[in-house]
């Protein structure tokens, strides 16, 4: 996720196309931190502490309906119930089979996770975080473990592509396909099914809380839904269901207690795994602006242009330091929070139109993206707030 700075005078700066490693561990606000900083190393991460309470679905389930209907149960109440539990039942049978324990070992010891099936070629997602800087990854699928390398992270996200073997896999063939779906409304019953000690996938059951575009200093690529699904560790990179089956997204961060997590949407998901399929690689597209908030808007827009960065894309098309940013890529702007989400589904070699306001003119350009310098699918991923994976020792 990019990392947004404020100014002594509370001006929202937003680097939309910059990575992470480009803001300083200094920058980094207390609320930055995870709630188990400083606990015990073998904690690592959010949601990972030991001795840990699981909820089970049926009990999460029970509470959910009470929360939904207070009064007394009656043969409606009853029938509702049955539909959840069956719903819940078909979406964990259907999907299951193509989601899959992720391990790797790093200098520090044994890193623990969940990951999916994206496509029937053996190309599975996961949580960046889980894999960053191991030296052995491997993938734990119907209690058969295989090694997996590692194709890709996206820097802005926290995102992770692996490859491994499908040969002799019963399941083969089982995978969850990414595809653009409407944002879930607040209060939609969602299931996150992820790996926790034991080797079989755990559904657990909450509902979508809202959506979030920052969290504290910390601001979102692309906006991400919340819920309050009671995840434990190991469950970092969880795939999430409606209960019609509908994929949803996958958890990048969460918390204990009050019990929550954040889920990167699967239409993002779908932009970042169309470039593998089509490049190989991801193929993020650069413009090289960075914005910040106007404190007073200027036609309908407060997203006012900081800097823009030497032999970029911005730079080649004209756009200029204090240009009131009006449009880009066919959206109306309103303010400099809109922007990343728009350049995050851009892909080197795209050409986005803008328009924007200088000295009481509209000017419209046209940007021609490259690839973003830092790219280079490297391992350096996003600067997560909290990872939620599960460590131990080898």
């Amino acid at each position: 996720m990019n990392r947004r700075s404020v100014s002594s005078h509370r001006e929202r700066r937003i680097p939309t196309d910059a990575s992470p490693s480009d803001a300083s561990p200094s920058d980094a606000s207390p609320s930055d931190a995870s709630p188990l900083e400083g606990a015990d190393r073998g904690c690592f991460g959010l949601l990972c502490g030991k001795g840990f309470s699981t909820f089970a679905v049926a009990g999460t389930a029970i509470l959910f309906l009470c929360a939904i209907s207070p009064c007394r149960l009656s043969a409606k109440d009853d029938s509702l119930s049955e539909k959840v539990a069956t719903a819940i039942a078909n979406v964990t049978r259907k999907t299951t089979p193509a989601i899959v324990r992720v391990r790797c070992i790093d200098g520090h010891g044994e890193l623990n996770g969940t990951g999916f099936y994206i496509d029937p070629s053996g190309t599975l997602c996961t949580l960046a975080e889980i894999v960053r800087g191991g030296r052995n990854i491997s993938v734990l699928h119907n209690g058969v473990e295989r090694p997996a390398s590692l194709v890709a992270m996206d820097p802005r996200s926290g995102v992770a592509f692996l490859k491994t073997s499908l040969e002799g896999d019963r399941a083969n063939g089982a995978f969850l396909s990414p595809r653009q779906v409407p944002a879930p409304p607040p209060m939609t019953p969602v299931l996150g099914i992820g790996f926790l000690r034991d080797e079989r996938a755990t559904p657990s059951l909450g509902m979508i809380t809202g959506s979030e575009v920052h969290d504290g200093d910390h601001l979102y690529c692309i906006p991400h839904y919340t819920a309050n699904i009671p995840l434990g560790e190991g469950e970092a990179g969880s795939p999430v269901f409606d209960l019609g089956g509908r994929f949803l997204g996958m958890v990048v961060s969460g918390s204990t207690q009050p019990p929550g997590c954040r889920i990167f949407p699967a239409t993002a998901l779908e932009k970042l795994h169309h470039d593998i399929l089509r490049f190989g690689r991801l193929e993020s597209g650069w413009l090289g602006i960075v914005v910040e908030q106007a404190a007073v808007p200027q036609e309908t827009s407060t997203a006012r242009i900081l800097s823009v960065e030497a032999g970029s894309p911005a730079e080649n098309a004209g756009l200029k330091k204090g240009d009131m940013l009006l449009s880009l890529g066919g959206h109306q702007i309103s303010n400099p929070e809109e922007v990343p989400a728009i350049t995050f589904f851009l892909t080197a070699g795209d050409s986005v139109s803008a328009s924007v306001l200088r000295d009481g003119r509209v000017c419209k350009l046209e940007l021609h993206c490259i690839e973003r310098p830092d790219d280079g699918n490297s391992e350096q991923a996003a600067d997560q707030k909290t990872p939620l994976t599960n460590q131990g020792t080898p």
